[in-house]
């Protein structure tokens, strides 16, 4: 029988070298009764050829004489091992001692030299992480996918690019009582199960490098153990794979606090990742509720801070912008030293780590009711303070920002009444200006304006009255203007207001509804009016230019006898 790409798959010589894709052929030896057999592949290369998971001591000699059969040892330059176990290496010294390429080179991870090494190989390392995880080779390129943890540190499989053939390592692999070298369907899974249940961590790790297989064209799955996958059963495995409970999972599912550790340690990695690369808070916190929700089986992550005399919320619905909101009871709770470890809404407290005062909360929503054990607690705190790290320098950024607003208010407003001074009018103006230029024709009106014969208030009075009434007049003048209008306090008693994207005769009549305003003053004030100078913008005029007839506008009022409202000339 022959498979789609023409190379056989059934009623093999296994005592032969077999061809399973082009230029690939597996060169190990089935033992029998063995339930866990180990596949060396050969990348026939010429004298560059490659040599996929060495293969074990107790069929070295069948290696080494599949090898001879195809391109000999002495051609075997690169030497491809995806873990340490013994299973792999165990053939190395027989290679060596029958003659391997001159340069022939250990190709691995260093998670895995560092344990190679003690084998007494006298053969060199190649680091797949110093070599942009690639190796190019005669007629195609491997690509190495790292796959940590599954089931060693420094695992990962190989793929060949040329034909879509990944040699899987120990992923896919099998127990399995068969000793034929493809598997023929899906019952074939009870024999991966078998071997993953017990040799792989956890599910996450292993849906995590499936991900990135599927990323890839794959074809062909040489595993070092087990049975060779074709590609119509790859799919449908990789699909039981993501759902299997693999290592001490089978241990936690009745205990609650021992899953949430597991899954908890878990992402701790992911979680320092995250925390270090995502400079912007509200996207580092939604990365982080995906990652609760993908690892502890969360269903949603919010956060509360201290800032100052307020309570900030950084939840999913805000985006985590972060929201000022009185926190709820449980949080209070929280905070004073309550925690809740148990039920769907875990609560804890969050603390500085400079001065060890609490700084907020962290609540996590849970799909289902959840006791945590101590040793799950430890692990939660482990991921708390890299989160207060982080949430300790958002604080201090929001308060610094809090001070440069504070300041820049202070620097930019009236300090008596509270609009804009004077200092940032010309730039304000201009930025009016500048977007009036972009109209087909001008929409911009100044309104210079003065309190009547204001002197006689401070006289009569004294300054403090007149203080008084120059904060109703500017309170006044800020209720009567649009969100989009600004008012200014030009001078002791004098007030510019700028009005936007308005025409003359609405210009008049706010000028007139705040002439009326200011008339209408307080019982407790003495009577003031105002007189209003108003100044169109003319087609290119500059903020000054306007300003300059406003205020000669403004004149005319105050010369034509007070309380009223005059439009600057045309001329000026």
């Amino acid at each position: 029988m022959e498979s789609n790409d023409g190379f056989a798959t059934g009623d093999l010589n296994l005592d032969e070298p077999v061809e399973i894709a082009p230029r690939v052929w597996w060169v190990g030896q089935m033992i029998p009764e063995d339930r866990f057999q180990c596949h060396p592949y050969l990348i026939e290369q010429g004298e560059n050829s490659v040599l996929i998971d060495p293969g074990s001591a107790l069929i070295a000699s069948d290696i080494v004489r599949k090898i001879d059969r195809v391109v000999g040892v002495k051609n075997v330059r690169w030497l491809v091992c995806s873990h340490a176990d013994p299973d792999i290496i165990g053939a190395l010294p027989a290679l060596v001692a029958r003659g391997l390429h001159p340069e022939a080179r250990i190709v691995t991870h260093w998670r895995d030299q560092v344990l190679i090494i003690h084998s007494g190989t006298p053969l060199g390392y190649w680091r797949i992480e110093e070599h942009e995880w690639r190796l190019d080779l005669e007629d195609r390129t491997l690509r190495f996918v790292f796959s940590p943890y599954l089931h060693f540190a420094g695992a990962f499989g190989t793929f060949d690019e040329s034909n879509g053939t990944y040699f899987s390592g120990d992923l896919f692999g099998g127990f399995t009582d068969q000793t034929s070298l493809y598997a023929e369907g899906l019952e074939y899974f009870e024999a991966i199960r078998a071997f993953h249940e017990h040799y792989m961590p956890d599910r996450e790790i292993l849906a995590h490098t499936l991900s990135r297989l599927r990323e890839l064209s794959v074809h062909l799955i040489a595993p070092q153990h087990g049975q060779i996958l074709r590609e119509a059963l790859i799919e449908p495995m990789m699909d039981r794979l993501e759902k299997l409970e693999t290592g001490v999972y089978l241990l936690a599912r009745e205990d609650q606090g021992l899953r949430f550790l597991l899954l908890a340690n878990q992402a701790l990695s992911g979680l320092t990742n995250i925390l270090i690369h995502e400079s912007r808070f509200s996207a580092a916190l939604g990365d982080l509720d995906q990652l609760a929700r993908q690892t502890l089986g969360a269903t949603g992550l919010e956060l509360w801070a201290r800032l100052g005399a307020t309570t900030v919320h950084f939840a999913a619905e805000s985006g985590y912008e972060g929201v000022e909101e009185p926190w709820p009871e449980d949080v209070e709770a929280a905070v004073q030293g309550a925690p809740v470890f148990q039920g769907t809404r875990l609560v804890w407290a969050l603390y500085s780590l400079n001065t060890q005062q609490v700084t907020g909360a962290a609540v996590l929503h849970m799909s289902n009711p959840t006791t945590l054990n101590s040793a799950a607690r430890e692990v939660l705190n482990q991921i708390s303070g890299l989160v207060e790290v982080r949430l300790e320098r958002e604080i201090l950024e929001r308060q610094v920002e809090m001070e440069r607003t504070s300041w820049r208010n202070r620097a930019l407003h009236d300090s008596l009444t509270g609009v804009l001074n004077r200092a940032s009018m010309d730039g304000v103006l201009a930025e009016y200006v500048v977007r009036d230029e972009t109209r087909e024709s001008p929409r911009l009106v100044l309104l210079m304006m003065d309190l009547d014969q204001f002197k006689r208030v401070n006289d009569e009075f004294g300054h403090g009255v007149g203080d008084e009434v120059l904060r109703f007049v500017a309170e006044a003048l800020r209720r009567a203007l649009r969100p989009a209008d600004v008012v200014f306090r030009y001078g002791g008693e004098e007030f510019l207001a700028c009005l936007d994207d308005v025409t003359l005769e609405v210009a008049l009549v706010v000028a007139e509804r705040l002439r009326a305003a200011v008339a209408r003053g307080p019982e407790s004030l003495p009577p003031v009016t105002l007189s209003v100078g108003i100044a169109p913008r003319r087609v290119g005029e500059s903020a000054p230019s306007m300003i300059e007839r406003a205020d000669a506008a403004l004149y005319r009022a105050k010369a034509e006898g007070r309380d009223r409202l005059e439009v600057a000339n045309d001329d000026g």
